[in-house]
């Protein structure tokens, strides 16, 4: 080999350096992609881009910090999409209120034009008597518009709690992460904000869902055994598994230790129940690699659809109670309190 050829191989990147620097690219190029509309004309040349690079380069399961990149886009994904609903629950509530004023506005005999009316009277008037006329005509317009106004006293008296509160949990939710940091599922404060608003819509709307409850089954015993940090992997895993058996418009909580939520919307209780047992089949489907050995890990799940006597607490509570049910039944199984 002459010297010049020795130089270029010896400038030339090493393999895994390429392999690292494609994956790294892959990793950017997809949280990007997350985050655009699907017809998005930018996201249609980063797909391109990125069927250049695995076409140039063997692209490998993401590791290290290829993974932390996929796992960041992850939360924000998941930051912006649940505040995006929250921001289209109180535009239609505002939408509401104003179609409430709207109808008390219309209702009172055309109080605009006729106060329009009168303004440009008492302009005109140049007697005390036509002015004092026109004040009894205004004067009886307004107490028009008061009456109407009592008999909606109490809804709008409902609307402006309900937006104060909202606004307050919107406002305490700001104020911390709505994203697990470990699991990328939205955690207690972001369950806590979207419980409530379930709970409101569905004795409005009557449209029926269901919350379930999951725990990881003798998680301690395996933490203990294996360690914390082979505990985080099984954690992230199941949530990870768990988000990809749901539908996008359903969606999971880590609601503390080992335990999550999920909440399926637009469901009746044959569907939930299917669904639930889609998801504990799923997470008894995978395994962890330690060393040589595979580990399983299998989960409780307790649901419930939700009814008219329902409360936060007390929905949670009949989810909660069918989970221990599944758990001395057994365990890795579903048991609906239906």
């Amino acid at each position: 080999m002459n010297s010049k050829n020795k130089r270029k191989e010896l400038s030339a990147p090493p393999l895994a350096f390429s392999q690292l620097i494609a994956n790294l690219l892959v990793s950017c190029i997809n949280g990007l992609i997350k985050g655009l509309p699907k017809d998005d004309s930018f996201g249609k040349k980063l797909k391109e881009l990125e069927g250049v690079v695995r076409k140039g380069v063997h692209i490998t399961p993401a590791t290290g910090l290829a993974k932390e990149i996929e796992e960041y886009f992850d939360r924000l994904a998941t930051h912006q999409k649940f505040l995006k609903d929250e921001k289209e629950i109180v535009i239609t509530m505002v939408r509401e209120i104003a179609e409430t004023i709207g109808v008390m506005v219309s209702s009172s005999t055309g109080l605009e034009g006729d106060i329009g009316q009168c303004v440009k009277n008492l302009e005109q008037a140049d007697n005390i008597k036509d002015i004092l006329q026109l004040r009894d005509t205004f004067v009886e317009e307004i107490q028009k518009v008061r009456e109407h106004s009592l008999t909606l006293k109490d809804e709008l008296e409902a609307h402006r709690k309900q937006s104060t509160v909202l606004a307050e949990k919107l406002e305490e939710s700001q104020a911390q992460a709505l994203v697990d940091p470990l699991t990328n599922a939205l955690n207690r404060a972001a369950y806590n904000l979207k419980m409530g608003q379930m709970i409101n819509e569905f004795k409005r709307y009557k449209e029926s869902w269901a919350i379930l409850v999951l725990d990881i089954d003798n998680f301690k015993k395996f933490n203990d055994t294996y360690g914390h940090l082979m505990g985080d992997k099984v954690l992230k895993s199941v949530s990870g598994t768990v988000r990809d058996s749901i539908r996008i418009s359903d969606q999971i909580f880590r609601y503390g230790g080992e335990e999550f939520v999920v909440f399926l919307s637009r469901v009746d209780k044959k569907i939930a129940t299917q669904l639930a047992e889609k998801i504990c089949r799923q997470v008894e489907n995978d395994y962890f690699v330690d060393g040589d050995r595979k580990l399983k890990v299998t989960i409780s799940i307790g649901g419930a659809i939700v009814s008219e006597e329902d409360t936060e607490s007390s929905l949670f509570e009949r989810a909660d109670k069918a989970m221990y049910r599944a758990k001395n039944n057994g365990r890795n199984q579903v048991i609906m309190d239906l």
